[in-house]
């Protein structure tokens, strides 16, 4: 897997790219995704995407934190 990530109007934006795929399926995926940014948006690709898995637990102390 990969990451896509998107730098628009001061805010990033991540997308998670399936790169297990053929060329071509992963260029249209990342096109139609490109496609409603402008084209000077800055875009950044992270070959080893960092992937957290939350758990229950992990939800639950997330929101006594925000308390």
């Amino acid at each position: 897997m990969g990451t896509l990530k998107v730098l628009y109007k001061g805010k990033w934006y991540e997308y998670l790219i399936n790169t297990q795929v053929q060329d071509f399926v992963m260029d249209k995926a990342i096109e139609d995704i490109l496609k409603y940014y402008p084209k000077d948006a800055v875009v950044e690709w992270d070959d080893k995407a960092n992937i957290k898995i939350n758990t229950l637990q992990d939800i639950i102390n997330r929101d006594n934190e925000s308390k």
